[in-house]
């Protein structure tokens, strides 16, 4: 996860979650014990479902309060290595957390639509082949990222699946807008033409009137060592 620090807004970039990846071991509400993955494609087809509905995808801090969503200042994607996302944040208390180096990464949550099983070689594997992406969250230390991620909200009113969350280790980077600014037009480094260029400059005024006075003396130089010699 990449942090950069502005004034009044911190932008927050990485990858939510890889795909084809085992998580550590997750136990489920019934003591249940696997090791999850994500199928490859399975966010790109979320990602399309959601847009097809004319569902936002909510952006969250801890899974509990709401500071965005893909309506406004969240960009989700997957590529080959799993679900990218940037976010532009301008919410006070992720913007502390941020100065102070709390944040620990990114979560998400989801309601698994299917998934297949199999066995690893001493565990089960449960890969999640269709999901609902509710929600991605930014996390700071008050949530362990694992993933391999861990807890389950009960929401299961109404014949509703119930929304899982998952939190996904990285390492943080931070970046003042100092840092990230362009460099200063007289700090910059000069071209390696310019210095071809400088040793082309002529002589100053006073290195060129050396070299005339010493023209301008040559020939009286000359004559004196020829009076020299007649004089023998």
């Amino acid at each position: 996860m990449k942090v950069k620090i502005r004034a009044d807004s911190v932008e927050i970039e990485g990858y939510v979650n890889a795909v084809g990846r085992d998580s550590r071991l997750i136990t489920d509400e019934n003591g249940y014990r696997f090791k999850e993955q994500m199928e490859p494609g399975v966010f790109g087809r979320a990602l399309s479902a959601a847009a097809d509905k004319g569902s936002e995808i909510a952006l969250m801090l801890d899974h509990s309060r709401t500071i965005g969503g893909t309506d406004s200042n969240l960009k989700l994607e997957e590529d080959s290595i799993g679900l990218h996302a940037r976010a532009e944040v301008t919410d006070p208390d992720t913007i502390q957390a941020a100065r102070e180096k709390r944040l620990s990464g990114w979560s998400f949550g989801f309601r698994e639509l299917d998934y297949k099983e199999g066995y690893g070689d001493d565990f089960r594997r449960r890969t999640v082949t269709e999901l609902d992406l509710v929600e991605v969250s930014i996390i700071d230390d008050q949530m362990t990222p694992a993933y391999a991620g861990t807890s389950i909200h009960a929401r299961a009113e109404s014949g509703e699946k119930k929304l899982f969350t998952r939190a996904f280790d990285d390492n943080i980077e931070y970046l003042e807008e100092s840092e990230t600014a362009p460099q200063a037009e007289e700090e910059k480094e000069t071209p390696p033409e310019a210095h071809e260029e400088q040793d082309k400059t002529p002589d100053t005024p006073k290195e060129q009137t050396e070299t005339r006075a010493e023209n301008k003396d040559y020939p009286r130089y000359i004559n004196r060592i020829r009076v020299l010699r007649l004089g023998r």
